[in-house]
């Protein structure tokens, strides 16, 4: 269990410099929680619902969860998937997962 939780702060915290380099974002993150986003982010111009996956596996989101409190704040719905060593994966609601690892990379 505190392994998968500080492999689960790693992801996150990587998550969270994700999206301050690449929409120059300030990130909150919810700690330890089992709810549809892991972080809310902005920038002054937008908002976004994150939730934050790791693993080989094609992660398992639902969809209809993180839109709905991503509604409450008027924030975008976004899946960041980190497969590997290499940098996230986005994944918006329109994206297919299987199509995942052809959409766009960043570190």
């Amino acid at each position: 269990m505190v392994r998968s939780y500080s492999k689960g702060y790693r992801v996150e915290r990587l998550a969270i410099e994700h999206m301050r380099r690449n929409y120059g974002a300030v990130c909150v993150r919810s700690a330890g929680s089992h709810g549809a986003c892991d972080l809310l982010c902005g920038n002054g111009r937008e908002v976004y619902a994150v939730q934050v996956k790791a693993g080989r596996k094609k992660p398992s989101v639902s969809w209809d969860e993180l839109e709905s409190f991503a509604r409450m704040f008027n924030a975008k719905p976004l899946l960041l998937y980190k497969p590997d060593r290499r940098g996230f994966i986005e994944v918006w609601r329109g994206d297919c997962l299987e199509n995942a690892p052809s959409g766009r990379r960043g570190t």
